[in-house]
C-alpha cells in the first residue's frame, strides 16, 4: 500500500491562494469572451473585419512590454494570448458568418485543390456551395447559369478557356471571380467574355487549401466591373478571417514575381541541386539547426505538390523572365567567388545588400526570431 500523502500546511495554504487565482482568470476569461462578441456585434454593424493584424500586433508588443515589467516571461504570454486571440477571431468569425449576407456560391474546380477547400470553408460558414470538377458534379455551364457568385478555381494554363466557356451563361447580377495566382489575363478574359450586366472580381488567395477557414491569411483583390460585388466578396473573406488587400491586376502580378516567382525558383533550384547531390536529407537534418530545418520543410513541401502549379507560377507571370535572368546573374556572381576562394567579393556584396535591408533587417530579426523560438520549443 501507498503510504498516505504528508500534511504540509504551508503547501496547503499556497495551494489554496493558487486554486482561488485560477478561479479568478476563469473567470476574468469569461468576461473577455463577452466584450469579444460586443466588439464582434459591432465589427458586424459597421461592416469591419474579424482580423486587424496592425491592432492584434501593437497589443501584444503592449502585452510583452507589460510582462517584462512584471517579471513574466514573454513566452508563457505570447503563448497565452496567441491562444486568446485565436479563440476571439473565430468567435468574431462565426458571428459574421451567422449575422451576414448569404447568397449561392458555385465553384467551378470545386472537387479538388484551393477550389475543394473553398467548397468546405464556405458550406460550413452556412452557404450554399454548388460545385462541379472533372470527375462529379453538373457541367460548368449548369452551375455557372445558376449561382449569384461563381468562382472559377482551375489551373492557371485552362482558366481562359473555362472562363470563356461559361461566361456568356452567368444570369444578370452574377458576380464572376477567379483565384489565380495572376490576375492581369484571367482579369481580362472575365472581362471580355462575361456580359456586361456580370459583375467581375479578381481575387487571389495568398495561401494553399489547409487549415479551418482563412484565419489570418491575406486575399488580394483586383477591381474588375461592379462596385457591389467587389464590396461583396470582400466582406465574404473577411467573415471567414481574410486579410484582403487591394491592388490592380499590375501590380498584383509584379508583385507575384517578388514573393512567388523568385521564391519559388530559388526553393526549386535548392530541391534540385539535393537531387543531384542524391543528398542524405534523413542524415542531413540530424545534424539541422532550426533554419536549416525550416529550409528543407519548405523544399520537401513544394516537392510534395502538382510539378504543374509550379511550372505556371515560374512560366506564365509576364515579370517572370526578367527576375529569373537577375536570379541567374547574381547566383553566378556568388558562384564565380566561391569557385575561386575570393572572400572579399562575397564580404563586399554581402555588405551593400545589407546595407539595402538595414531598416527592414530590423523587422526581419525579430519576426525570424519569434519563428525559430517556436520551432526549438515545439519542433
Amino acid at each position: 500500500m501507498s503510504s498516505p500523502p504528508i500534511a504540509v500546511p504551508e503547501l496547503a495554504a499556497v495551494r489554496q491562494e493558487l486554486a482561488t487565482t485560477d478561479y479568478a482568470l476563469v473567470h476574468l476569461l469569461a468576461t473577455r469572451a463577452r466584450l469579444i462578441r460586443e466588439v464582434a456585434r459591432v465589427k458586424a454593424e459597421k461592416a469591419l473585419p474579424s482580423f486587424d493584424r496592425e491592432r492584434e500586433g501593437a497589443h501584444l508588443d503592449d502585452l510583452l512590454a507589460k510582462a517584462e515589467g512584471a517579471g513574466v516571461a514573454g513566452d508563457l504570454v505570447r503563448d497565452i494570448f496567441g491562444r486568446l486571440f485565436a479563440a476571439s477571431r473565430l468567435e468574431q468569425r462565426r458571428f459574421l458568418q451567422a449575422r451576414g449576407e448569404h447568397f449561392k456560391i458555385g465553384i467551378i474546380g470545386g472537387t479538388q485543390g484551393m477550389g475543394a477547400f473553398l467548397a468546405r470553408v464556405f458550406t460550413g460558414g452556412g452557404f450554399e456551395v454548388d460545385s462541379m470538377g472533372l470527375d462529379q458534379g453538373a457541367s460548368a455551364v449548369e452551375v455557372a447559369s445558376r449561382n449569384d457568385v461563381v468562382i472559377v478555381a482551375v489551373p492557371i494554363d485552362v482558366t481562359d478557356a473555362i472562363v470563356r466557356a461559361v461566361a456568356p451563361h452567368l444570369k444578370p447580377g452574377t458576380c464572376l471571380m477567379d483565384v489565380t495566382s495572376i490576375k492581369r489575363a484571367p482579369l481580362q478574359a472575365m472581362l471580355d467574355a462575361a456580359p456586361t450586366n456580370v459583375d467581375v472580381v479578381g481575387t487571389h488567395p495568398m495561401f494553399g487549401p489547409h487549415g479551418v477557414d482563412f484565419d489570418r491569411q491575406k486575399v488580394v483583390l483586383c477591381r474588375g466591373r461592379g462596385e457591389a460585388a467587389f464590396a461583396r466578396v470582400k466582406k465574404l473573406y473577411e467573415s471567414f478571417g481574410a486579410e484582403t488587400l487591394e491592388a490592380s491586376a499590375e501590380e498584383h502580378d509584379a508583385q507575384m514575381a517578388l514573393i512567388q516567382v523568385l521564391v519559388h525558383e530559388k526553393t526549386m533550384v535548392l530541391g534540385s541541386v539535393l537531387e543531384r547531390l542524391k543528398a542524405n536529407l534523413g542524415r542531413s537534418l540530424q545534424f539541422a539547426s532550426p533554419i536549416y530545418r525550416t529550409e528543407l520543410a519548405m523544399i520537401g513541401r513544394m516537392f510534395s505538390q502538382r510539378a504543374e502549379l509550379y511550372a505556371d507560377i515560374l512560366t506564365v507571370n509576364p515579370e517572370a523572365a526578367r527576375l529569373s535572368h537577375v536570379f541567374e546573374q547574381e547566383a553566378a556572381h556568388f558562384a564565380r567567388a566561391v569557385a575561386m576562394s575570393d572572400r572579399d567579393s562575397v564580404v563586399k556584396r554581402f555588405r551593400e545588400v545589407a546595407g539595402y535591408m538595414k531598416e527592414f533587417a530590423t523587422w526581419a530579426k525579430k519576426q525570424s526570431d519569434a519563428i525559430l523560438d517556436d520551432l526549438v520549443r515545439h519542433g
